[in-house]
């Protein structure tokens, strides 16, 4: 029993020394922390996870982190899929900047081929089989003066989203073109009056040949609001 409680004190000293090391480490928060900006739990300064402090700025949950790729810059939706035939080129045409668009601007991956002529090219053939007084029709020129060729260059290097600098933003109003675009301007009646309407934006109106100067489709019960994000209000039933 002696020898046991000797051997006891012995490793007393031993015992508590192990006691304030476990203390010193959890106790007195001298615990190594390996605190990241990628670890994904939210520690150190942040205020968020991964993000604030010394971190990135946190974005709300948004995360733009990472390489993006430009897949659309065309602000008219339309123009591209009606003077645009093939996929390809309809690609071609979103990933391109309004100064790579002119006539003498090559399409990325072609050699020989520019949006201007492909969209004449499409304009021209628009009018294949149409007769008014059983005379073949063509483009000819429109109510702001373009021929065919002029036309194509201004679909194609023209960008309507965009906010008057000065005066009245509209797509179309009266005499007044082309200044901005507002959600409520009818951009393809506007297009298709251009495209078949003539000089004088009479021909194909339904009474000199057929009706091609407008799809018909008029804004509906949409009610948009006057100012920027111009939202429509949102469905509650």
């Amino acid at each position: 029993m002696a020898r046991l409680n000797l051997l006891t004190w012995k490793l007393l000293p031993l015992v508590l020394l192990l006691l304030v090391a476990c203390e010193d480490a959890d106790d007195f928060n001298n615990v190594i922390e390996q605190v990241s900006c990628s670890d994904g739990i939210q520690n150190g300064d942040e205020t968020g996870v991964d993000c604030g402090g010394a971190c990135p700025v946190c974005l709300d949950g948004l995360d733009f982190s990472g390489v993006f790729i430009q897949q659309d810059v065309a602000g008219r939706p339309a123009i591209n899929t009606v003077f645009n035939s093939e996929g390809a080129l309809q690609d071609a045409f979103n990933r391109s900047l309004l100064t790579t668009r002119g006539t003498e601007d090559f399409i990325d991956g072609s050699n020989n081929l520019t949006f201007p002529g492909v969209f004449q090219e499409n304009i021209e053939q628009s009018f294949v089989g149409y007769l008014l007084d059983e005379t073949p029709v063509s483009f000819g020129s429109n109510v702001l003066g373009f021929d065919a060729a002029g036309f194509a260059e201004f679909l194609a290097t023209t960008d309507a989203l965009q906010l008057a600098a000065e005066g009245t933003t509209t797509y179309r109003s009266a005499d007044l073109w082309f200044t901005g675009r507002n959600l409520s301007d009818d951009v393809m009646d506007t297009t298709m009056l251009l495209l078949y309407g003539g000089p004088q934006g009479d021909r194909f109106d339904g009474v000199n040949g057929p009706m091609l100067i407008s799809d018909g489709i008029g804004v509906g019960d949409r009610l948009f609001s006057a100012e920027f994000p111009f939202l429509e209000a949102p469905l509650t039933e």
